[in-house]
């Protein structure tokens, strides 16, 4: 059964991602750099966490005064997956946009998807319209359901057993699928 956050899938192009999906992210597990930084960051957040995940994304490290860093403390700590509206609020910190968000959840949760121009682009080509504006959290968290979505809907051989988070072998999968 299609989950209701594939509704309207072109069931053909689905399967033929969930057939190339394996030989898609087969170099995955080579990426050092990126396990290196999943294995570090412990199940307890720190906010020394975000520098680390900046500086893997390249991204200018933030000075926060202590009432922001507890604010983006809370925030993450407390969010839930699939849920990303308690983060919409940190949209309004400089230099914060839904990308940046979604690599923080993912090193931070493992289980949130890294936010990709290509991946919605693949997807609205599977027929799941999912746009990609880096402003708007609801375009985020429609992303984080058809992922989640096209994991819970995946053929015993189609999610590869790499070692790594399913939502970023999904990601990678998507912007490499033709």
């Amino acid at each position: 059964m299609i989950p209701v956050s594939l509704y309207g899938v072109s069931i053909e192009s689905v399967e033929r991602f969930y057939e190339e999906l394996p030989d898609l992210v087969s170099g995955m597990h080579d990426d050092n750099h990126y396990t290196d930084l999943l294995f570090k960051i412990p199940d307890e957040f720190h906010i020394q966490h975000i520098s680390m995940i900046d500086q893997w994304c390249e991204n200018t490290p933030f000075a926060w005064p202590e009432d922001v860093v507890q604010e983006v403390t809370m925030a993450l700590r407390t969010v839930a997956y699939p849920d990303v509206g308690l983060l919409e609020h940190l949209l309004t910190l400089d230099g914060v946009d839904c990308i940046r968000l979604s690599n923080w959840m993912h090193f931070l949760k493992n289980v949130y998807p890294i936010y990709s121009k290509k991946a919605c682009e693949t997807l609205d080509r599977l027929n799941l319209p999912t746009p990609f504006k880096p402003n708007d959290i609801a375009s985020y968290g429609l992303y984080v359901q058809r992922l989640e979505g096209l994991k819970l809907h995946a053929p015993a051989k189609g999610l590869p057993e790499i070692g790594l988070p399913r939502s970023r072998v999904l990601q990678i999968g998507l912007e490499r699928f033709e």
